[in-house]
């Protein structure tokens, strides 16, 4: 390096210099680093792949045996590879009930797996808390019920619904009468799994809760809720939907009320919505009219071939169409018999969507 401080070279020859050799140590030791961290993964990826694979055929080996799950011989666990435990676990864990899931919670006794969940779920760091939170509900463990509960009402989403969601593991009764009123507030939470939630609780378990939380709502938050009315059992939704439909005028509410209907009880005041206001809940009768109308609400579907809005007209005639003691003659003859050309043209668009000519 001594050509460097050579005096013949000038001052900025020597700083562009000195650069030079700066680059190219920080180059080189860029390149050793990076080297150095694949070595690291590749082998972390191996250890793991390694780890697995022997857990993977005792956890299997458990799942089919009561017997091996209590007393069979399992190899130390290290420190290192605890995480990796608990993943494959709580993923095997999730795929089984019954029996097999037992057996899993009693060989997750007998490795530890409620001492590593609870040094994890005392962390910081989200992750660790999710993943301690899971194994907790997987594990149905009791007596951390409370523990879970305050998570529930953590601001972070992913920590909140899992957290949710162990809770419905550990307490069914209790989850669901805790969370089922928290459901609007947290609108953070994914509807999908707001629905595997409630589906995992079971519909006599949530139906009472999901109707009174949907009947002392607001108007515009009861639409929010009655995407999850579907869930609960059928002659508790009955009674809801014909409570909501007789005793509401707000659009939102009827609009999602009307998309529920299904079988016949009669729809309270389904002439009236017809002539709804706002054109979505006349086109949504339309729609209710097609799939539970009998031949006296022909009249009123008929009604809605001249409507203003082109899609209160289509969802009618696709409705007469569908509606099975009508057959192609009686379609034609209704056809014929329009004055509007708007109705008949729907009517003919529709009829030739099935197929009538």
């Amino acid at each position: 390096m001594e050509w460097l401080f050579r005096s013949e070279f000038d001052q900025l020859t020597v700083v562009a210099l000195w650069s030079i050799a700066g680059v190219l140590v920080t180059t080189l030791i860029l390149f050793v680093y990076t080297i150095g961290l694949r070595f690291v993964t590749v082998s972390s990826a191996r250890r793991r792949h390694a780890f697995i694979s022997i857990w993977r055929e005792i956890f299997a080996e458990a799942v089919l045996s009561a017997d091996f799950a209590a007393n069979g011989d399992l190899p130390k666990v290290s420190k290192g590879n605890q995480i990796f435990l608990l993943e494959e676990w709580n993923q095997v864990r999730s795929i089984v009930e019954g029996t097999a899931a037992e057996n899993l919670i009693a060989i997750a006794k007998r490795t530890d797996i409620p001492v590593i969940a609870a040094r994890l779920i005392k962390r910081h760091r989200i992750q660790s808390k999710i993943l301690a939170v899971q194994t907790f509900g997987h594990l149905h463990d009791r007596s951390r019920r409370d523990e879970i509960f305050e998570l529930v009402l953590h601001d972070n989403t992913a920590l909140s619904i899992m957290a949710a969601n162990a809770l419905v593991d550990i307490d069914a009764d209790f989850a669901i009468e805790k969370i089922v009123p928290m459901i609007n507030e947290r609108r953070d939470w994914p509807k999908n799994r707001i629905s595997i939630l409630l589906r995992t609780a079971g519909s006599a378990r949530i139906s009472e809760p999901v109707y009174r939380a949907i009947r002392a709502a607001e108007d515009n938050d009861k639409a929010f809720l009655l995407q999850f009315a579907r869930l609960v059992e059928p002659e508790v939704l009955d009674a809801l939907l014909e409570d909501l439909i007789r005793g509401t005028n707000n659009p939102g509410v009827l609009n999602a009320a009307l998309k529920l209907v299904s079988g016949f009880k009669g729809v309270p005041r389904i002439a009236t919505l017809t002539q709804h206001a706002a054109w979505f809940v006349r086109m949504q009768a339309a729609k209710v009219l097609g799939r539970v109308g009998q031949r006296e609400h022909l009249s009123l579907l008929e009604s809605l071939l001249d409507d203003e809005e082109w899609w209160v007209r289509y969802r009618a005639a696709q409705s007469i169409v569908s509606l099975p003691f009508i057959g192609p003659n009686e379609l034609r003859s209704l056809r014929d018999r329009q004055t509007d050309p708007y109705a008949a043209d729907i009517l003919q668009q529709s009829f030739a969507e099935v197929g009538i000519a």
